[in-house]
């Protein structure tokens, strides 16, 4: 079964993306609020996808968390962020295998994307 990790630091948002991912019959392996919390988690537990948010607590913001990711593995990431300014879609947009998506974000929208990503 494909494994997603989803970093997302809005509690009701988290909730609502584990309900879709699950829907789509996902395992969402965890749920984190940090950035460096995702970098350690993604390399001890190796997800299929990861959903991410740009703007999180901690030290590190989304974008730069997926930079350190890639330095050990490949994992596809969908960016899900409220903040769509120039500057933050580029960086954003510079990583290879991430697709990045406005909030709010339709239901069936993100399913399509989970289920493109993962299969």
């Amino acid at each position: 079964m494909k494994k997603v990790l989803i970093v997302e630091d809005e509690l009701l948002l988290a909730m609502m993306n584990r309900r879709i991912v699950e829907s789509e019959g996902f395992t969402v392996i965890n749920s984190l609020t940090k950035g460096e919390d995702a970098v350690s988690y993604a390399r001890e537990h190796e997800p299929d996808l990861i959903l991410m948010d740009i703007f999180l607590a901690g030290k590190l913001d989304g974008v730069s968390a997926v930079e350190q990711i890639r330095k050990f593995s490949n994992t596809p990431v969908i960016f899900v962020s409220g903040n769509s300014d120039k500057a933050t879609r580029a960086r954003a947009e510079r990583i290879h295998s991430a697709t990045f998506v406005v909030k709010p974000v339709r239901v069936d929208s993100l399913k399509e994307l989970i289920r493109n990503t993962l299969s």
